[in-house]
C-alpha cells in the first residue's frame, strides 16, 4: 500500500498512513504477542516499510529512516512492558517486603522464582525485569 501511495502523495502523508495502519497494528496487544521470537520478523517488516517510504534500495541502510519513526518495534515492546509494570505496580512485591535486610536493592521489584520458561516469557515476569533494569540505570 505504501508503494502505491508514494508517487501520489508526499513523504509526510505516507508517514501518517504508516502511523495509522502499520504502527497502530503493531502496538495493539504488543505485550502479549511481542515476544522475542516474533520481534525479529515484525522489525524486519517495519524496516521494509521505512525503506519504501524513503525510496531506498533493498540493500540500503535505513538507520536514518528509523529516526523518522516514533518508536521502533523493540523499543515499543520495552515501553509497553514498562507501562504494564507501572500500571500494575500494586501486584508486585518489592525486595524490602520479601526480606528485612536494608540493601541498596530494596526499592527494586522482587523477581519471582519460577521454573517454567513460559512463565519467564510472560508479561508479569518480563515487566519486573525491565522495571528493575530501568531503576538500575536511573540510580
Amino acid at each position: 500500500m505504501l508503494r502505491k501511495l508514494l508517487p501520489i502523495i508526499n513523504v509526510k502523508m505516507v508517514r501518517m498512513v504508516y502511523c495509522a495502519h502499520f504502527y497502530s497494528q503493531i502496538s495493539y496487544g504488543i505485550t502479549f504477542w511481542g515476544s522475542p521470537s516474533s520481534m525479529r520478523n515484525v522489525f524486519i517488516i517495519q524496516k521494509r516499510a521505512i525503506s519504501i517510504m524513503l525510496r531506498l534500495g533493498p540493500k540500503s541502510s535505513c538507520i536514518e529512516g528509523l529516526k523518522l519513526v516514533t518508536l521502533t518495534f523493540p523499543c515499543l515492546y520495552i515501553y509497553a512492558l514498562m507501562f504494564a509494570g507501572v500500571k500494575n505496580l500494586n501486584i508486585y512485591k518489592t525486595i524490602s517486603s520479601v526480606h528485612a535486610m536494608n540493601t541498596q536493592q530494596q526499592n527494586k521489584l522482587h523477581i519471582p522464582l519460577v521454573r517454567l520458561s513460559s512463565i519467564q516469557r510472560s508479561v508479569y515476569y518480563s515487566s519486573v525485569k525491565i522495571f528493575n533494569q530501568f531503576l538500575q540505570n536511573i540510580f
